[in-house]
């Protein structure tokens, strides 16, 4: 980098900051417009927000690394989550939305009622709030410091302190208001940025047949789709089974997950929640397309190297041309801001409404909740620091979290969809889920992904399914509540509509259809674009 990228990078943050900065006043209103925008947000600008803070600077690192440990089959671990996202627009988006919760731990309460759910709130808030969080934060550290290390000889510590700084600070004083608006500006330009990073890599090549010249000489599987059988493919057909089976359901992101959850119920009504989440869905697809053909291309320039995830800032350095590096660079410590600025808030979410103001200090005005919410940010930001500092690889990372939660999704969907499920259920699900994940990470940490996803998700529901057969059902006029207020269709609540004398509603098996055709239609589109970038139809 030179004295022009220095600049362009610098005038960027600077505008992401002002931007940030904006809404200072809307978000100090109250809890509500903190946390959620007071309710009040158009679908495009909440879609994009999802988009951009899915797209994080650890991404397309990760996405080199797949590809080349993995070959393009190895994508499935991201691609496996376009399905998750489907089946949560038609499925889930409507109903969060309905339920008109702050956090996604705060549907316990509604759901179960007693003792046992406000405990299972509590432990969410932790579990949520504080856990996953620092260490997603954490891992978002680690691929920004590789980064401006492939970028630059100088010290990659003063551009990671000042970009977290600023993202602290105006997140901090704009609240989700500033998280989303800025969301808008750098996913413009983080889009732009993966193209042209893609563009200039793959001209660096040879060109399009340059490419695919030098692919014909790679190994056999790095360009394959599929991984049916283990012949011919550099992915386990047992991991690429699992990936478009089991993982897409089985991971905290199985109704939607705490950040994109937080944008629905931040929607103005529940159709707005609905085509907000279809707009993610489209884009985690296709956008995927750009960092492959730059995995691909240090494919075949680099080889492979001790440490995979550095094959893409390896190609900016080697393709990009001064100006163009600068915006590069740019746009990926935008795409950094974008991550940190939505799980501070997210983080805070869950500890200011689900612990501290749900259990320790229940009568507070809602400046003092703001100010406590922004004070917590503070602490969830050392502490992803700290951690940060014990990680070393991004898809790693990506891969126990996972595993960690794997044998928890299941009851976080039947929840929705079947009156006998408890708090604890989900307290005994989540426990085992992660004891397991820790046990095979520690004693076992070359078994495949599929094994240790498989291990927890059955492992987990020798526990759970039991628990929840011994143990109280939710009392029925909590049940009737909760089916009154989110309407989640009458399948699996036959016990609940009958004694309510509710007509029934068809609205889980109209969704499912919805959701299949919609995957037939988007992984047509993106195979085909895909076909057509590998020279297929040559």
């Amino acid at each position: 980098m030179n004295q022009l990228d220095f600049i362009i990078l610098a005038v960027y943050i600077l505008i992401v900051f002002w931007i940030g900065l904006r809404f200072t006043k809307d978000a100090g209103q109250s809890t509500e417009h903190f946390f959620v925008a007071n309710r009040g947000l158009p679908w495009w600008i909440l879609g994009i927000s999802m988009a951009a803070t899915n797209y994080s600077i650890d991404t397309p690192l990760a996405i080199t690394k797949l590809v080349s440990t993995q070959g393009i089959a190895g994508v499935w671990f991201w691609w496996a989550g376009a399905l998750s996202a489907l089946l949560v627009a038609f499925l889930f988006s409507r109903l969060w939305r309905r339920a008109g919760v702050v956090t996604d731990a705060e549907i316990v309460e509604l759901r179960y009622g007693g003792k046992s759910a406000a405990a299972l709130r509590l432990f969410k808030g932790f579990y949520f709030g504080i856990f996953f969080n620092v260490f997603i934060m954490a891992w978002v550290f680690v691929a920004l410091e590789k980064v401006i290390s492939a970028m630059t000889d100088l010290p990659t510590m003063p551009l990671l302190v000042i970009s977290t700084i600023l993202a602290f600070i105006y997140t901090v004083a704009s609240g989700i208001y500033g998280v989303i608006i800025t969301d808008l500006f750098q996913y413009g330009l983080a889009a732009l940025g993966a193209v042209l990073i893609s563009y200039y890599s793959v001209s660096y090549v040879g060109g399009l047949e340059g490419l695919w010249t030098k692919l014909e000489t790679a190994p056999e599987g790095l360009t394959a789709f599929t991984a049916f059988t283990d012949e011919g493919v550099m992915l386990p057909s047992s991991v690429f089974l699992t990936y478009i089976c089991v993982k897409w359901w089985a991971h905290k992101w199985a109704d939607g997950g705490g950040k994109h959850i937080q944008r629905m119920l931040s929607a103005r009504n529940e159709k707005h929640a609905m085509w907000a989440t279809i707009f993610f869905a489209v884009n985690a697809t296709l956008v995927v397309w750009p960092w492959i053909m730059t995995a691909l291309s240090a494919y075949v320039e680099l080889g492979v190297q001790d440490d995979p995830e550095m094959g893409y800032p390896m190609m900016m350095k080697l393709a990009l041309p001064h100006g163009v590096l600068g915006l590069s660079v740019a746009c990926l410590a935008g795409a950094f801001m974008s991550t940190i600025d939505t799980h501070l808030n997210l983080g805070a979410s869950y500890v200011i409404n689900d612990l501290y103001r749900r259990f320790w200090k229940t009568d507070a005005d809602e400046a003092h909740y703001v100010l406590m919410a922004r004070l917590t940010m503070g602490l969830l930001l050392v502490l992803s620091v700290i951690v940060s500092m014990n990680l070393d690889s991004v898809a790693d990372a990506w891969k126990f979290l996972i595993t960690f939660a794997s044998g928890a999704g299941v009851t976080w969907i039947l929840r929705w969809f079947w009156w006998r499920i408890n708090a604890w259920t989900e307290i005994s699900a989540m426990l085992a889920s992660g004891l397991i994940a820790s046990y095979l990470k520690i004693a076992h940490p070359d078994l495949l992904l599929s094994t240790k996803i498989l291990s927890c998700v059955l492992g987990s529901a020798l526990i759970w399914l039991p628990i929840t057969l011994i143990t109280a059902p939710v009392p029925q006029q909590s049940l009737i509540e909760f089916v009154r207020r989110v309407r989640p269709g009458s399948l699996g609540w036959k016990p609940i509509y009958r004694a309510e004398n509710m007509p029934d509603s068809p609205y889980l098996l109209k969704a499912l259809g919805l959701w299949l055709c919609s995957v037939f239609i988007l992984f047509g589109l993106n195979f085909l674009l895909g076909h057509t970038l590998l020279g297929g139809f040559r």
